[in-house]
């Protein structure tokens, strides 16, 4: 397994409709793809540390899965034997009256995993200096969970709110003693109806978080140090994000603008359908036809099965589908917010993921962390592709790549840059390395045929540019 760490990509300008371009990528995992220990079942949460993956599955080795394990992995999909005991360790699901709403988050400038009101250290032993003896107090009909950017953690039940400070202690200076009353349209709700991946209650400029109750179809935005709703927000509050008598949000999208776009369920015709919410709260009309796109049911003479969830890449929509030969394929789906596009040139993608899944609802996730789109596939597995289209981030270096070569190019693709090359990879439209070459600016192309390729040019420092060519 390479261990190399790819970095952002360069811009692949788009041919005619919008496109996405996604590579497996081959330095993670078995050629993109991990499979983790055959005594896991379905992933309860996820999160990405420092170029890292910690994921929370059920343990089936437990007696009535009654623990959850939580394994990491580096950035090249191998197991970290530096964190618990080779790579994982077991956590009981439930604490007091907490459920599965286990997650991990970042407090402050330390990430530390935070399962039922316990905090870990990464070698699985409890942090007794957290709260009281590493537990702080789980609250009846908590609703969810959120770090805030000062490193507080707030804490939604009903009708209040709670803020803990980064050692879980109540933070005094917040509220009477850390608590504080607050709107109660979530008081018909029970249950955490918020994603564990920490998705759908979104961070909002403002002091605010925006929360989402089915029950009553409302979308608002709440100020949490007054734990108050924003009443300018939206109509009286409530942000406008449907077109229709009735839909169900399945999730949204905080977008860098504050804007968001909603993925949705029609209750009346049950057809799934998109739309965009400016960051004032106002239904976004230009999206789409009138506000609104409906996500087809069949494509291509397939059937889709769309699952409860979807990501942004830049300003394309990516939502996993599976087709009328579910479950032998994993497809992905892809919008510019006005059309439908294509990943690859395709309108569908075929991930080659032939996992038995019983259910399509809720069985995947898809995420995307700097420049990789990953698919987290219940039960074990994970897919992570490049995403050709991504800018190079300042961390890894502000002098841009510059690569040059004719294109279209024939039985030679002649690189001219003064980068040193470490190796250059040749992908189809549908993602398949055709071939490969080692520190070369001059690669033999004669056994090509006349399409249209992806080029992946990595520099022996580790940095990467990825093109379209075309091949004469």
């Amino acid at each position: 397994m390479r261990t190399s760490f790819i970095p952002a990509l360069a811009l692949v300008a788009s041919l005619a409709n919008a496109q996405l371009s996604l590579i497996p990528d081959s330095s993670f995992g078995n050629n993109s793809v991990v499979n983790l220990d055959p005594g896991l079942s379905g992933f309860l949460s996820y999160h990405f540390v420092n170029n890292k993956i910690i994921v929370q599955n059920l343990d089936m080795s437990t007696s009535n899965l009654t623990d959850s394990r939580i394994t990491m992995l580096g950035t090249d999909g191998s197991m970290d034997s530096s964190f618990g005991t080779a790579g994982s360790f077991s956590c009981p699901l439930a604490y007091g009256t907490a459920g599965l709403e286990d997650f991990v988050h970042n407090s402050g400038t330390a990430d530390v995993m935070m399962f039922s009101g316990k905090k870990f250290h990464y070698n699985g032993t409890l942090d007794l200096t957290y709260g009281t003896a590493g537990q702080t107090e789980v609250f009846a009909n908590e609703i969810y969970r959120k770090v805030l950017p000062n490193g507080n953690l707030l804490i939604r039940t009903a009708n209040s709110m709670y803020q803990l400070n980064p050692s879980g202690q109540p933070d005094s200076a917040f509220g009477i003693n850390g608590t504080m009353a607050c709107n109660s349209t979530l008081s018909n709700s029970n249950n955490a109806i918020f994603s564990s991946h920490e998705k759908f209650v979104a961070l909002h400029a403002g002091s605010s978080v925006m929360e989402y109750e089915s029950n009553n179809s409302s979308l608002r935005k709440m100020n949490y140090t007054t734990g108050n709703y924003d009443t300018s927000f939206g109509v009286n509050g409530n942000a406008q994000y449907q077109t229709g008598s009735s839909s169900t949000i399945i999730k949204f999208c905080m977008m860098n603008d504050n804007s968001f776009v909603n993925y949705l369920f029609d209750d009346d015709s049950a057809v799934k359908f998109l739309t965009k919410t400016l960051s004032t709260g106002m239904l976004d009309t230009s999206f789409g036809s009138n506000g609104r796109i409906d996500l087809p049911g069949s494509l291509n003479g397939m059937n889709l099965l769309y699952v409860q969830d979807f990501t942004m890449v830049n300003n394309h929509v990516v939502i996993p589908v599976l087709d009328n030969s579910y479950p032998r394929k994993l497809l992905l789906l892809s919008t510019n917010g006005n059309n439908l596009g294509t990943i690859n040139g395709q309108p569908l993608l075929d991930t080659g993921i032939t996992t038995q899944i019983i259910n399509p609802d809720d069985k995947i996730s898809i995420s995307v962390k700097d420049d990789y789109l990953y698919l987290m596939i219940s039960p074990r597995t994970i897919k992570r592709y490049v995403i050709s289209g991504a800018v190079l981030t300042a961390k890894e270096n502000n002098k841009a790549i510059n690569v040059q070569f004719a294109n279209p190019f024939q039985n030679e693709l002649n690189l001219i840059t003064n980068e040193e090359i470490k190796s250059v990879e040749i992908f189809d439209k549908s993602g398949r390395l055709i071939m490969e070459s080692r520190s070369s600016k001059n690669i033999n192309t004669s056994g090509l045929q006349k399409d249209v390729y992806i080029i992946k040019i990595t520099t022996q420092t580790d940095r990467v540019i990825s093109k379209k060519g075309m091949k004469l």
